[in-house]
């Protein structure tokens, strides 16, 4: 071709173009393509490549001191108006290929004409007028993944895609979204239930409970106790264990005993636990031998479990003579002090003393159970459901994050076969922040959860959505999941090869256009449309709070603020809440 420019019908297009599609007409037939790679061949005159276009070619006059050429792939084909991804058969040497119009992209866009299970976000950047148009299935049930830079536009993609899914047209939809910072609910309003661990009930937010007999028994060991002896841990275990078997006992529908283990999520009461472990290593002896409970001696004073208070007994001498100290003692004293701070922490009241009804009394009794709290989560009547978790301690926050999808994953694939099981009402979650819950090389129960649910979530109607900036950190398997991928821009290098090595298709050199892309722009590639696509989001109608400030313009007011708003700043971080301002914002907004 004498030129990359070439009009058609009025309208100009640039061969050549990274991303730019291509037509093979093969009879009846036509197979599309994407460019992915161009280059020339920069060879002098004279060379090999001169009289490899000798022999193509007569006319010398078409001979050039290089040749241009690209790299396509072949993404699908249309019969006649009927475009279907994947291609049945494959072009040879010696066959044509043509540019693509806007009547072709019509033909290849126009797959979502008339269906029900689509929604758009956005519209594609290469053409004039038409919709970008996503599968609910694509990106529901394959799993999908949104990486980006800082600013590109990630949650402004989310908040879009949340807004579509919640606007009326899929009455039954259901979604949860993990949110470490806080900025979804102030965009999605009243098509969310919002949960956080100190909430602004005044505009609807609900309190956010996890309890702790939900926790598998390594986790609550790893929280409250810290590593054990593997002969310590197992013992502890065993009490549980039977404290979890008796406490079974008053449940609605008592499980058969011999069913439980000491992970079965039956409430128990862990403050009797630490009174039951601590009261064990105090205990002393008017004689060496034998020791049983009913030779003991009696405590001084009597402690209170329910105030963690501790049983005080004789001191044991430190010579051969009573009172003996306990021969079985297990050492624990550091362990049992880290237990009761975090007991008492009210960091973790969230946990060890939920409100609601779910902290167990000294028998292990509870007001409501985990059916209650599933059902207060995702099954009241709004499409969302925002866990706000910034306010959890950082280092528990995968642990708890692991622990409510356990629950919600479990409640689910249980209930398959009744109406509000994942098969009949599927469940999407979008887990913000994904690096920091599924870190490559680093095991931890929302590590664990996760790749659970990448893995078979699909089968039972759960699919998962992973929103990051830093895709280099996360898990190659659970990325590998995913079935579609939306790359917004991405500047680092390594996170470019991660992209490129996980991307759905053989498309990995449109990865090498990511640098470029436009605030708001990204590469839609796998499940989520039928073909790889450049697409410009639109806005979302309520922008989530993690938008950057308004720069030039605040640092334009002429009046700063009152400092006397520290104080009020102060008494915020005291009190672990950010409520105040978050209802000054909104009442900007509205």
């Amino acid at each position: 071709m004498p030129s990359t420019l070439v009009m058609i019908g009025g309208e100009s297009y640039r061969v050549g173009q990274i991303g730019g599609f291509f037509r093979l007409p093969l009879g009846y037939t036509n197979l599309y393509a994407v460019c992915t790679q161009i280059g020339a061949d920069a060879a002098p005159p004279g060379s090999v490549e001169r009289s490899f276009g000798a022999a193509l070619e007569d006319d010398m006059q078409l001979h050039l001191s290089g040749y241009r050429w690209m790299t396509i792939v072949l993404f699908g084909e249309a019969l006649g108006g009927d475009f279907e991804r994947g291609v049945g058969q494959y072009p040879t040497v010696g066959d044509e290929v043509h540019l693509v119009t806007n009547d072709d992209l019509k033909i290849i866009y126009g797959w979502a004409k008339g269906k029900k299970g689509t929604i758009s976000v956005g519209r594609i950047a290469g053409a004039t007028g038409i919709s970008a148009d996503i599968s609910v299935a694509g990106f529901v049930s394959r799993h999908s993944a949104i990486v980006g830079s800082t600013g590109a536009g990630k949650s402004n993609l989310v908040t879009v895609l949340l807004e579509t899914v919640s606007d009326g047209s899929l009455p039954n939809a259901r979604a949860i979204v993990i949110d470490p910072h806080g900025e979804y609910a102030s965009a999605l309003g009243d098509r969310a239930r919002v949960f956080r661990i100190r909430p602004n009930e005044s505009a609807g937010e609900r309190h956010l409970w996890v309890p702790f007999w939900a926790l598998p028994f390594v986790e609550l060991q790893q929280l409250t106790l810290g590593g054990l002896q593997p002969n310590h841990e197992a013992s502890i275990r065993d009490e549980v264990l039977d404290m979890k078997v008796a406490a079974a006992q008053h449940l609605t529908v008592p499980p058969p005993p011999e069913t439980l283990t000491a992970d079965s999520p039956v409430p128990f009461s862990i403050k009797k636990l630490w009174y039951e472990l601590d009261k064990f290593e105090r205990l002393t002896f008017p004689v060496s031998a034998p020791q049983t409970d009913a030779n003991a001696h009696p405590p001084e004073q009597v402690g209170d479990a329910t105030l963690l208070r501790s049983d005080r007994y004789p001191a044991a001498s430190p010579y051969n003579q009573a009172p003996y100290k306990n021969q079985k003692k297990r050492n624990l004293e550091r362990q049992l002090d880290l237990m009761r701070s975090r007991l008492k922490d009210a960091r973790f009241s969230f946990l060890f003393s939920p409100g609601g009804g779910y902290e167990p009394d000294l028998d292990g009794e509870v007001e409501n159970d985990l059916n209650t709290l599933v059902r207060d989560w995702v099954g009241h009547n709004k499409p969302i459901t925002i866990f706000d978790v910034s306010g959890l301690p950082s280092e528990v926050l995968p642990t708890i994050v692991g622990t409510m999808l356990r629950i919600v994953y479990d409640m689910l694939f249980w209930a398959q076969d009744l109406p509000i099981g994942g098969r009949q009402q599927p469940l999407l979650v979008v887990l913000d922040e994904a690096h920091r819950f599924v870190p490559e090389g680093v095991d931890t129960p929302a590590h664990r959860t996760l790749s659970m649910m990448a893995k078979e979530g699909r089968k039972y109607g759960t699919g998962l959505m992973l929103v990051t900036q830093r895709p280099s950190e996360i898990d190659s398997t659970i990325l590998s999941q995913c079935g579609s991928m939306i790359a917004l821009r991405l500047t680092n290098s390594a996170d470019r090869a991660k992209v490129s090595a996980a991307v759905p298709d053989d498309l990995g050199g449109l990865v090498d256009q990511l640098p470029s892309l436009r605030t708001g722009e990204g590469v839609f590639l796998g499940e989520v449309m039928p073909i790889p696509s450049r697409v410009r989001v639109r806005k979302a109608e309520q922008k989530p709070m993690g938008n950057d400030p308004k720069l030039p313009d605040v640092w334009q007011v002429a009046d700063r603020p009152d400092g006397d708003l520290y104080t009020q700043a102060l008494a915020n971080w005291r009190g672990q809440s950010t409520s105040a301002q978050i209802e000054d914002n909104q009442g900007e907004e509205g």
